[in-house]
């Protein structure tokens, strides 16, 4: 397995703990003030981190801002903030009305649906019949737990 692969998994585990301890601090403060302290730790982490980017050439090249960064903005640019802030906000809420497992597999049936059409569309990789089976059968287990669960 390439270390690469690891990422993915590191973000699967990120998105059930976060949820999950949201969901459960949002019980001391309300979801919204769980949210906001989540987003001002994100804010501050990923600042320090544009920091290092900028003053480390060759620390992290694939970060690091261009001469131009910034120039070219538009609202579309807006969209990938506003997508965390639906997962930040929405996977405590469903935690706590679905359990973690129902959430995180439907969560995974949304994101095997929308890869498949991502990768068609946007970065020209073909749904092959093997994504498609792999997907269907995925999306299929979540299906039988959420129903069944």
């Amino acid at each position: 397995m390439r270390l690469v692969s690891l990422v993915p998994l590191l973000c699967g585990l990120a998105v059930v703990a976060q949820g999950g301890l949201n969901r459960r601090f949002a019980g001391q403060w309300g979801l919204l003030s769980a949210v906001l302290v989540n987003m001002v730790v994100a804010t501050v982490a990923i600042f320090a981190a544009y920091m290092v980017a900028r003053s480390v050439p060759g620390f992290w090249p694939e970060a690091s801002p261009t001469e131009d960064h910034f120039s070219g903005f538009t609202p579309w640019h807006l969209v990938p903030g506003l997508c965390g802030v639906v997962i930040v906000l929405g996977m405590p809420w469903a935690i706590g009305r679905l359990g973690a497992v129902q959430s995180v597999l439907l969560l995974i049936a949304a994101q095997l649906a929308t890869s498949l059409v991502w990768d068609a569309m946007v970065e020209g990789r073909p749904a092959t019949l093997a994504r498609v089976v792999g997907s269907a059968l995925a999306f299929t287990g979540a299906a039988i737990a959420v129903w069944k669960g």
